[in-house]
């Protein structure tokens, strides 16, 4: 539902969800408290300190396997087949590179696993910066008189903080204590940046709504949190994957409640997509099962393997290379899927998360 409030100074407060109170809520905001309730049930709850529970959980909300579905639910629509197989770039990414990027992550675990590692580590950090970028982007409504941001300045102060708490945690964990007086001028560096770019937002964000501008209130509220999104990295925990826990809760939930809105308003709630499905019936349920048991499957062999004498280290190195390349895959080909500025993705994905809203309009018109 859609509301606004005007308060006695003339500010008007308006509440544009993208889905509904409810559903937003419950999908881009209240992730992080359960984000923090797994971070501390891993960290010290006796159920939580064993291996199989650290692995199923931080499987099951965190970065995990069990959300790579939905990126390869796209192969099955022929539309999006027929227009990859049309330009080299998008036949490159979805065709030729799942044959490259695989190997590559699997040989480069043998001979050179901190790089892989490292190079995955990045990825995933960029490929969560971007999706709190586009649904920021998504919950603005442009030319209905709402305080709008330029882009760049919006991007930055989400981009900039992010850096900066993500920059401790690698330093901590690759480094140790960034006691070096050119890791802590690095570090005032990023701060500075991360800073500028927070205050350089809400100056220019104020002055709009002095201008007369209304407050989107989803919009703010999402902005602030994706600033801070990142924070636990610094801060938190000692291993990358309890550090990310939260922020990758946050993530996973986001992720999901976008491609079960697309789906359903594309190939449920009308018929004139579901022909361009290999089957009617199919559903993204199925590789969302598939995908997670897969890499629940590896992650657990690869425990297994680390705590069991007589395992060959190489099995470990190769399902670990396997691993991270399934997931390096799965940040190139979203970069690439949810890409709004190229016509097939503003004609094929961005109706269908903006149906809502757009009812929500014509209903108040």
């Amino acid at each position: 539902m859609t509301s606004s409030v005007v308060t006695k100074e003339g500010i008007s407060f308006r509440f544009p969800w993208m889905f509904g109170r409810e559903y937003d809520v419950l999908f881009f905001f209240l992730p992080v408290i359960l984000g923090v309730t797994l971070f501390y049930f891993v960290r010290f709850s006796p159920l939580g300190l064993s291996a199989l529970w650290s692995v199923l959980l931080l499987e099951a909300f965190g970065a995990g396997a069990f959300h790579w579905g939905p990126t390869w639910f796209a192969y099955f629509d022929k539309k999006n087949r027929e227009s990859w197989k049309t330009q080299p770039l998008k036949f490159a990414v979805f065709f030729i590179a799942p044959l490259v990027v695989l190997p590559l992550c699997i040989v480069g675990s043998i001979y050179i696993p901190w790089v892989v590692t490292l190079i995955t580590m990045l990825w995933a950090l960029q490929h969560l910066i971007q999706q709190n970028i586009g649904i920021l982007l998504l919950y603005h409504n442009q030319n209905q008189g709402e305080a709008i941001v330029d882009r760049t300045t919006e991007m930055r102060s989400q981009q900039a903080p992010a850096i900066f708490f993500a920059a401790i945690l690698y330093w901590r964990h690759f480094f140790g204590s960034p006691s070096f007086w050119v890791y802590k001028l690095i570090g005032i560096i990023l701060f500075g940046f991360a800073a500028y770019f927070v205050a350089k937002y809400l100056i220019e964000f104020s002055k709009l709504v002095r201008d007369g501008a209304a407050v989107n209130v989803p919009a703010l509220a999402f902005w602030a949190l994706s600033v801070v999104a990142f924070l636990p990295c610094a801060y938190l925990g000692n291993k990358p994957d309890d550090c990310f826990l939260i922020p990758l809760t946050m993530h996973w939930f986001q992720y999901i409640g976008l491609n079960y809105m697309l789906v359903r308003n594309k190939y449920v709630e009308t018929s004139d997509h579901a022909s361009n499905l290999p089957m009617v019936k199919i559903s993204p349920v199925l590789l969302f099962v598939v995908t997670g048991a897969v890499g629940i499957g590896i992650l657990i062999l690869i425990k297994l393997g680390m705590n069991v004498k007589g395992v060959s280290p190489l099995a470990i190195q190769v399902l670990a290379g396997t691993y991270m390349g399934i997931a390096n895959l799965h940040y190139l080909h979203d970069a690439f899927l949810w890409r709004f500025r190229e016509e097939h993705a503003r004609k094929t994905i961005l109706p269908f998360l903006m149906s809502y809203r757009k009812k929500q309009q014509a209903s108040a018109a």
